[in-house]
């Protein structure tokens, strides 16, 4: 073992402050894949199925692998499975897209107006995701909106 000093603002790393329960990690998994999911429905207004493979394209993990964790968590996971699930929470959920992605949401449930849908397809174009048609019912047009 080397003694030279490290170099100035870097620090050395602890090895035991990683966690290595497989048990823990794969629920800290299945919890991000649940949120993806859930977050994935919300902002594409899909249905479950569809959802789950949105959630899948954007943590770039095969479809089936959300649904086992899911409905069937495995003993143990793979460290890029978990990897792209913590940063696809991060990024969908956790960060300002998530953020984003929840008012959308919010958006999407107002009263269709022409600012409003161009914002709805900027918020979309930013995220990412397919944009929908967004075709309400003719008593949304009031006051000669629309």
């Amino acid at each position: 073992m080397s003694k030279k000093t490290l170099p100035q603002g870097k620090e050395m790393s602890d090895a035991t402050a990683y966690e290595t329960d497989p048990d823990k990690l794969v629920a800290e998994a299945t919890g991000w894949a649940t949120a993806l999911w859930r977050r994935a429905r919300e902002v594409t207004g899909d249905k479950n199925d569809r959802a789950m493979h949105t959630a899948a394209r954007w943590a770039q993990v095969p479809p089936n692998t959300i649904w086992k964790l899911r409905y069937r968590p495995p003993r143990e996971l793979g460290v890029s499975v978990y990897n792209r699930l913590k940063l696809a929470h991060e990024k969908h959920v956790a960060s300002v897209e998530g953020k984003v992605a929840e008012n959308l949401a919010s958006l999407r449930a107002l009263p269709a107006t022409p600012a409003r849908r161009r914002l709805v397809a900027e918020m979309e174009e930013f995220l990412g995701i397919e944009a929908r048609s967004e075709a309400g019912p003719p008593a949304e047009r009031t006051n000669g909106e629309g």
